[in-house]
């Protein structure tokens, strides 16, 4: 018989978000992480059987759904029926300079995704976000199935290799909402998901907590070049040209001219920011406000 890895119900649970209460869902969570920890295997009915005897109520409806959701889950995570309206994530617990808040979006028929019809569409205006100028606004875009990992903590190992400020690490973010919906339309199939950061400038940008490496700027174009090489090229050895910042941040490369020209061109009023260290991205994750969920 066909052996049952325990973590399949975690995944499952995404199917049922909107049929438990935020409690239960919490209790879900916490029990699929210590199934995930068993070192045992057992087979699909022992399996079964085990985890809806348990007293928790909340497993029934994940059982009546097993078999006629388990192959396609909703448009989004959260509250599917609530769209194009903010609300309070149900889950996160976690300490953060704001309650995180979610809106799940869908595309109007004609239009495109560029950044004055996302910020519409998205209604950003709503959150106030850019009327303290203290605070910076970044993006980060990926797929709905990743964004629970970010809300528990940012991952730095998660970066993949040959990135262009890093090798085998990084979490990155740009400024534009537009740029940030493009990265998770890249990284997903139609399910597409942005993480909205509202970032202290001081504490950022002050080099007593957090020490930058800023290549934005025509003076700085050297020195971008150089460090996107050696990223790309995946040469290890060379890569301590960065150790010791906390962040790097500049422009984005663009790859069709930088093949024709033979060496890293950057895409003219583009951003980037990759962070780097644990006290950058405890930084970002302090500063998580806000997820914004596409439907295709």
């Amino acid at each position: 018989m066909d052996v049952m890895n325990l973590y399949t119900v975690e995944k499952i649970s995404c199917f049922l978000i909107t049929e438990f209460s935020a409690n239960d869902f919490i209790q879900v969570k916490k029990l699929c992480r210590s199934l995930r920890h068993l070192e045992v295997q057992k087979t699909t009915k022992v399996a079964l059987s085990e985890i809806f005897s348990s007293p928790k109520s909340f497993f029934a409806p994940l059982l009546r759904c097993i078999t006629d959701k388990y192959l396609s889950c909703g448009r989004f995570p959260h509250d599917e029926n609530g769209v194009n309206e903010w609300f309070y994530h149900p889950t996160d617990t976690k300490t953060r300079n704001q309650q995180v808040k979610e809106i799940n979006v869908e595309k109007e028929a004609g239009t495109t995704w560029d950044d004055e019809n996302l910020s519409s569409m998205v209604k950003l205006n709503e959150l106030k976000l850019y009327e303290d100028d203290n605070f910076e606004i970044f993006y980060h875009g990926t797929h709905h199935e990743v964004v629970e990992n970010i809300i528990d903590r940012i991952d730095l190992e998660k970066g993949g290799r040959r990135n262009e400020f890093s090798d085998g690490g990084g979490f990155y973010v740009t400024k534009s909402l537009s740029e940030g919906k493009k990265w998770a339309d890249h990284k997903s199939d139609g399910s597409s998901a942005v993480l909205v950061f509202r970032v202290n400038k001081v504490m950022l940008r002050d080099n007593e907590n957090i020490e930058g490496l800023d290549l934005t700027g025509i003076d700085n174009i050297e020195e971008w070049q150089n460090l996107v090489a050696i990223c790309l090229a995946g040469d290890e050895s060379r890569t301590d040209i960065a150790e010791g910042y906390g962040f790097i941040e500049g422009p984005l490369v663009d790859y069709v001219a930088s093949e024709r020209n033979g060496y890293p061109t950057p895409i003219n009023g583009s951003h980037q920011l990759c962070v780097l260290t644990e006290d950058c991205a405890s930084l970002f994750d302090k500063s998580l406000c806000a997820v914004v969920y596409f439907s295709s």
